[in-house]
């Protein structure tokens, strides 16, 4: 498995091997125990999203396909897509609040060492409880390489019209991306879409 090297984060790994472990997560139910978060690292901050326009980067160069599944209601339909398809839909997760200025200026970071599997978690929380993007999360892993960053994980709640929006991000270095998305409109069900883009070949079957 390959993965984006993270050499800002060096310095501070040390702190974080003091800190208690804590469950594996899978990305659609992270939660988070404040109690056992770090205090705060007084603004390492990730660049989530020039770590993702990376990575899309990546994709132009090395992927030989593209495959979108999406899911609606349980029904799945699958297809190759051309890179500028993946180039529309990539571009769903590089929300403005992830631009650097703003995503300091908003956030606090938080971190802990998960000794069980071997990863610490970066945690950034909204200083507005009413902000649209929460619970984002970076997930750095130990390697014999070094420290990489292995996958994003941020949730974003907002509404268009009279229905409600909550929506699910996970993005995972070299292998795959795919957003959960929920409309709740002001009457009848809700729907629910899974689009997923998978460039790395050997999760085609995921």
């Amino acid at each position: 498995m390959k993965f984006i090297p993270v050499f800002l984060i060096l310095l501070i790994i040390v702190a974080c091997k003091d800190q208690p472990a804590h469950p594996a997560n899978e990305p659609e139910t992270i939660g988070v125990d404040s109690s056992k978060l770090a205090a705060d690292t007084g603004g390492t901050f990730l660049p989530i999203q020039d770590l993702i326009r990376e990575d899309i980067r990546h994709v132009d160069s090395f992927a030989g396909g593209i495959l979108r599944k999406s899911t609606i209601n349980g029904k799945m339909d699958s297809a190759f897509i051309k890179p500028k398809a993946f180039h529309q839909a990539a571009a769903a997760f590089l929300i403005p609040e992830l631009e650097a200025d703003t995503f300091r200026h908003s956030f606090t970071e938080s971190s802990f060492m998960d000794e069980s599997v071997d990863q610490i978690q970066f945690i950034y929380t909204p200083k507005n409880a009413a902000q649209s993007l929460r619970n984002v999360v970076a997930y750095i892993t130990r390697t014999p390489n070094g420290d990489q960053i292995s996958r994003f994980y941020y949730e974003r709640s907002y509404r268009a019209g009279d229905t409600a929006i909550d929506q699910k991000f996970t993005w995972k270095t070299h292998q795959y991306c795919y957003i959960i998305t929920v409309k709740q409109p002001a009457t009848g069900p809700a729907i629910t879409l899974v689009d997923k883009y998978i460039w790395d070949p050997e999760q085609f079957g995921q």
